[in-house]
């Protein structure tokens, strides 16, 4: 067995910024349409993550219709003068999305971690409770919250776009990090296409338009704890 139980959740809120990264340039942010697989592993991440695990969002469902509406927003600037840009955000979003982990190949020191039913028990225990870190969809000013799905709710609550084929095109779609210190950061651009209120990432897999953006920088840990601890500690 390389991957965990497939797991299924419900992600919501009042709002959300999906921030288009050509839109960012200008000062005033512009949402995405749908989410991207790279802030649904984000909320993923949030309800429960240790470096033992890559959490995998394989499909999502679009649940509600999408609508958007524009902001004013008054922005500080280094002066102390103040400038008005417009932030386009989605409304009344409502995400069903299936997911599992699998076992993170770059961390061979933490092996003796890899134990899937206790980790699988941790990560229905805290879609129970609503994650353990705060939900955001896609910006901080946008709160979000997770709950626990049942398979049956997943593949049979209505959905507004259940009978609909939609294309969105060329989006951004999730980050690909490096395993090494100063490796290259990659983004992954891929064709968008939702069939009956669903996308599924996985049939994406390998069709994407990679991007370098950066040398990507990060501290090689000395200490993590054990799955034993995590749980005793939760």
């Amino acid at each position: 067995m390389n991957q965990s139980k497939f797991f299924y959740a419900k992600i919501y809120g009042d709002r959300a910024l999906i921030t288009s990264p050509e839109s960012k340039t200008g000062g005033e942010k512009a949402s995405y349409m749908l989410p991207t697989r790279e802030m649904l592993r984000g909320i993923v991440d949030a309800n429960y993550f240790k470096p033992v695990l890559r959490n995998v969002v394989d499909e999502v469902r679009i649940m509600h219709k999408i609508e958007s509406y524009t902001q004013g927003t008054r922005l500080l600037l280094k002066n102390y003068a103040s400038d008005l840009s417009a932030y386009t955000y989605l409304q009344d979003v409502c995400y069903y999305i299936k997911f599992h982990f699998e076992w993170n190949d770059a961390r061979d020191d933490l092996k003796g971690d890899r134990n899937f039913n206790k980790h699988e028990a941790i990560t229905a225990r805290s879609l129970k409770r609503g994650g353990r870190r705060p939900i955001f969809l896609g910006t901080s000013e946008c709160a979000g919250y997770i709950e626990e799905l049942t398979v049956e709710q997943y593949e049979n609550d209505p959905g507004y776009y259940d009978d609909k084929t939609l294309g969105f095109g060329l989006m951004f779609n999730e980050f690909i990090y490096p395993t090494e210190p100063g490796g290259m950061l990659q983004a992954v651009y891929a064709p968008i296409n939702m069939k009956n209120g669903r996308i599924d990432y996985n049939a994406l897999e390998g069709k994407g338009i990679l991007r370098n953006v950066r040398n990507y920088d990060f501290k090689v840990p000395t200490q993590t704890k054990t799955v034993d601890e995590e749980l005793e500690d939760y």
